[in-house]
């Protein structure tokens, strides 16, 4: 399929996952798993039988967001102007002290105020931020939009090749020592959506590259199936699973790395 007839799907893709309905069953789903605790974590997560049926990959990555939160360090959220409503929810159920900064490079939709203690309207590949500055970070399927068209966000933004990996090392400069970096990314066979890529291990592995020179790197894969929902799954599992292969309103394979700074 072309870019320019999958970009065509974007917009519908887009109204579906947005919906109120769609938004508090993913919210559902990744407490009912929080809440019943992660004994294996962070070595890994268990998610149960069924788990996030018909929902996109949020219902995967909040769960890892939650996980990573430590009441009173501080957290910079990636990506922050256009959260879904179950990344909001969760930003309100998180335990204070809440010392969550957010970075866009686009205007939030919304009043960020009671979520975030600061919101920074920036560039990830090029921060104000001192070394050291962040004890957690979360790119929430925000990478895989770096360097594409992103006019359906703002008109500031650059397209070029390279900006995922000058992200990552801009976020391991940011990240303090004992840190974790937290990224998710649509994965299985390449794909480019025009606003978005659909990685491979070609484009993932040398990502996971650059975080191995300074932290421990952990990664984990997880495919959904329309009958049996989100589970854990070899990466060479999703090599040809596409962007909208499962009719989840999102993606139908997805990579997470989690990377401590040494």
């Amino acid at each position: 399929m072309s870019t320019v007839a999958i970009t065509g799907l974007v917009t519908p893709i887009l109204k579906l996952v947005g919906r109120p309905g769609i938004q508090s069953m993913i919210t559902s789903e990744y407490t009912k798993a929080y809440e019943a605790g992660q004994p294996s974590w962070p070595a890994g997560v268990t998610l149960p039988p069924g788990y996030g049926k018909k929902l996109p990959e949020r219902a995967v990555e909040i769960l890892f967001a939650r996980l990573t939160y430590v009441p009173g360090k501080r957290v910079l959220d990636v990506g922050y102007a256009n959260i879904m409503e179950c990344h909001a929810t969760m930003l309100r159920s998180l335990p204070a002290p809440r010392r969550v900064t957010g970075i866009d490079i686009a205007d939030p939709h919304y009043d960020p105020t009671p979520l975030y203690e600061q919101a920074v309207k920036g560039d990830i590949t090029k921060t104000p931020f001192e070394p050291d500055t962040f004890d957690c970070i979360w790119c929430i399927s925000s990478l895989e939009h770096f360097g594409m068209d992103n006019s359906g966000y703002t008109a500031n933004f650059t397209r070029a090749d390279a900006m995922d990996a000058k992200a990552v090392h801009e976020m391991l400069r940011i990240l303090a020592p004992g840190g974790r970096l937290l990224i998710t990314v649509p994965y299985g066979k390449f794909e480019n959506h025009g606003t978005h890529k659909n990685m491979d291990r070609e484009n993932w592995q040398p990502l996971l590259d650059i975080g191995k020179g300074t932290a421990e790197v952990k990664d984990w894969y997880f495919r959904h199936t329309y009958g049996g929902g989100w589970q854990e799954a070899p990466a060479e599992e999703l090599r040809y699973v596409g962007y909208y292969d499962q009719a989840n309103a999102g993606a139908g394979g997805l990579a997470v790395a989690l990377m401590t700074k040494r």
